[in-house]
């Protein structure tokens, strides 16, 4: 081999040793990915306001009530906040129930539902501005207003948090009302 080929070679095996690099770190998980239940979540970075989903809401409440959120602050069942698998955190999305025509406005600030094909999980406030406490679940459309800004939904209640009774028992929380009171403290 000459000498004036070992410059070749040389440049040809780094080139090759970082397509390989490049190959490995494509096939890699997002770095912010997470997995529940055996299925993998890969978070958007970006989204674009009029973003449009549609499938079927549930809400959250009690047994959430005080535990911290994927966003790190507080969970309140009485903010008008959601949770959702991919969308940023602090994106306010305007939530439409299909079945009645309502309307809220929420901020994502956890992640899930991990339930079906559910797209969004509401606090116990956005489910009784959407009238779909009792039925548990309703078919909705999520339309992005303000992709993963600060700009915060308003407080259900500005007033002193009062109980929540349910007007019937919640199918997807166990224990139901009796539950739900003993939670709350009453």
């Amino acid at each position: 081999m000459k000498l004036t080929h070992l410059p070749i070679i040389t440049i040809c095996l780094i080139l090759a040793t970082g397509c390989a690099a490049t190959k490995t770190r494509v096939a890699e998980p997002a770095r912010h990915s997470y997995t529940i239940k055996g299925k993998t979540y890969y978070p958007l970075k970006s989204v674009h306001s009029g973003f449009i989903q549609s499938g079927v809401a549930s809400w959250y409440g009690p047994g959430f009530h005080g535990k911290k959120t994927a966003s790190g602050e507080v969970y309140n069942m009485y903010d008008l906040t959601a949770a959702h698998s991919t969308l940023p955190l602090n994106t306010v999305v305007k939530v439409t129930n299909l079945s009645n025509k309502r309307e809220v406005t929420v901020r994502v600030n956890d992640r899930g539902p991990f339930v079906g094909d559910r797209v969004i999980d509401l606090s116990l406030a956005a489910a009784t501005k959407l009238d779909m406490v009792k039925p548990g679940t309703v078919p909705v459309q999520v339309t992005v207003l303000s992709p993963g800004s600060s700009v915060l939904a308003k407080k259900a209640d500005a007033g002193p948090r009062k109980p929540f009774i349910p007007p019937a028992p919640n199918p997807f929380y166990p224990g139901g009302p009796t539950r739900i009171l003993a939670l709350l403290g009453s």
